[in-house]
């Protein structure tokens, strides 16, 4: 009995011995690993905005996934059996995921403080524009006020003047008939 109790134990060191915490050589570091899928989860969102046509997505798709792996150094085959090991690892794929949920924030982050900052420079632009047209109109409206003040206003009585005396010449007398202000008009036209 004490054979197969020292057996027992011996198998099951073992077996934790074999479960350890070393990755195998032709799987993916856990870091290297985050990086492969923060690249596999953006480009499978920028493929959701494309046409879902049965072919689009290979169309469009492949070329992308290619280049993601030939950038960080790796290939499907090496990938595939990387996710085979780690789904046999739930808890070294969760903190993965940590990891690719981290540096997903940090780039959704990133880009939009760059968004803002482009929107600042265009509002800013605007806002320049604006002020340009609005001190070319102003400039414009300058240049009438350096006349001399009297001599507007003298202008202005002058006008006043022919005005009333043009009005009073075209009012008529409503208790005229149309023939004698017919004649009346005719009598102004030879004055």
């Amino acid at each position: 009995m004490h054979k197969y109790i020292t057996l027992f134990f011996s198998a099951a060191l073992f077996l934790c011995a074999c479960n350890g915490k070393s990755v195998p050589g032709d799987v993916l570091k856990p870091e290297a690993m985050a990086e492969v899928l923060t690249e596999i989860h953006i480009i499978d969102g920028s493929l959701y905005n494309t046409m879902q046509a049965p072919d689009s997505l290979y169309k469009y798709g492949a070329g992308k996934y290619i280049a993601m792996f030939q950038r960080l150094h790796t290939d499907t085959g090496r990938f595939n059996k990387s996710m085979r090991y780690y789904a046999t690892q739930p808890d070294k794929l969760l903190a993965i995921y940590d990891q690719v949920d981290i540096k997903i924030k940090n780039k959704t982050d990133s880009l939009a403080k760059v968004q803002t900052e482009q929107s600042k420079v265009a509002h800013k632009t605007d806002s320049l524009k604006n002020l340009n047209i609005k001190t070319k109109t102003d400039s414009a409206k300058k240049l009438i006020p350096h006349e001399n003040p009297a001599a507007r206003r003298a202008d202005s009585l002058e006008n006043l003047k022919t005005k009333l005396k043009t009005d009073s010449a075209r009012r008529f007398h409503p208790r005229k008939s149309k023939a004698q202000r017919k004649a009346d008009s005719i009598r102004n036209l030879k004055t």
